[in-house]
């Protein structure tokens, strides 16, 4: 079986070591308050891109800021974490219990914080069909499951009629390693469909049915667009990226189809929940125009830091990106937090504590 990697594009740098910020020369306070230290970081590749810049944009508030993170899947992020080889996690899907059990058990705590909103969503490449696909729930499952095998299959047509449907057959693209976007996809494929729900069910890897398994978002991209016939999940950005072709998707609510956009995701987002559990999602928001595949991705922090200095760093990048971060998320096809969820995402900062005190955010990232 084929086994797509990853590439590098301008928006879709993995593994990398952000060190080249706005201000590398000059003292990021420039008061000569706190400079902050380096951080190591590890996890998903969704939110890589707007990461990349939060990271390099930050250093131009602190300049000792230095953070390599590196994009290898929300799996490979609960692992370091877990092992303590990174000073923070990422991953697109809030923690199963037996991975906090696992992380406790290692003396350590978690707190996973909301960051940002995207989508994953359903991106092709069908010559002759670059827009104007339709698709529910049980007709993304049965593409998935390989029970709906050609572009013209009775039940893609009966969705998309007036759009000449080519003989040609599917070839499914999926993640290789475990990931939060898989997490996330098939958590909603489990929803609509309960063939689904009781032949693969919904982890952060499963066992697919059928097609070719790609390494992270870029490696599935690379895959499709290498593909005729090919039909795979990504995360927003990277489709809009990679120039692919994307599916609507018909809400359950009204039975509207709506195409994944920075506003359509954001209407999504006002029903997250707090405390962030397990099941936490917010796939199929009934909210007016909700694009139902939507998400939220969370950045794993520890709030007992070892080092006074790393953890006053998190707690400044956190707030940052939480605050003056949030206003620059469009620019790479993501979506801010609504003004409710930023504000408790916020409040879980003051869990962060060093020596039994709570570590405040510093002057120069609340000025």
């Amino acid at each position: 079986m084929r086994s797509f990697k990853r590439f590098l594009g301008a928006t879709s740098l993995v593994a990398v070591v952000v060190l080249v910020g706005a201000a590398c020369g000059g003292g990021g306070s420039a008061s000569g308050g706190f400079k902050g230290s380096s951080l190591t970081g590890a996890g998903a590749t969704f939110p890589d891109p707007i990461y990349e810049k939060w990271f390099r944009d930050f250093r131009s508030v602190e300049s000792g800021a230095k953070i390599n993170y590196q994009a290898i899947g929300s799996g490979g992020g609960v692992q370091q974490y877990t092992a303590g080889t990174v000073d923070f996690g990422a991953s697109d899907a809030p923690l199963k219990d037996e991975e906090i059990q696992a992380i406790k058990a290692k003396g350590k705590d978690v707190v996973e914080v909301p960051t940002v909103l995207g989508g994953v969503v359903i991106a092709y490449h069908v010559s002759g069909l670059d827009t104007g696909l339709k698709l529910d729930g049980a007709t993304a499952a049965g593409i998935f499951l390989g029970t709906i095998k050609t572009w013209n299959d009775p039940a893609v047509a009966a969705l998309n009629a007036g759009l000449t449907l080519p003989a040609s057959p599917i070839q499914v693209v999926h993640r290789a390693d475990e990931s939060g976007t898989t997490k996330v996809f098939t958590s909603w494929l489990s929803a609509e469909s309960p063939a689904w729900k009781s032949q693969v069910g919904a982890d952060k890897a499963v066992q697919w049915p059928v097609g070719t398994g790609g390494d992270g978002n870029d490696g599935v991209a690379a895959g499709i667009s290498q593909t005729e016939g090919a039909v795979g999940y990504l995360s927003f950005d990277f489709a809009v990226n990679s120039g692919l072709g994307v599916a609507s998707i018909k809400r359950d609510s009204d039975g509207q189809f709506v195409a994944p956009s920075v506003d359509s995701i954001s209407a999504a987002g006002g029903i997250l929940e707090f405390p962030i559990t397990s099941d936490t999602n917010i796939l199929n928001s009934t909210a007016p125009g909700a694009y139902p595949i939507s998400t939220t991705t969370y950045l794993l922090i520890n709030p007992s830091p070892a080092d006074k200095n790393k953890g006053q760093t998190l707690v400044d990048l956190l707030y940052w990106a939480l605050t003056k971060g949030q206003d620059g998320v469009t620019t790479l096809n993501y979506s801010p937090l609504p003004n409710a969820i930023q504000q408790q995402a916020l409040g879980l900062l003051d869990s962060v504590k060093f020596n039994g005190q709570t570590i405040e955010p510093s002057p120069a990232v609340k000025g």
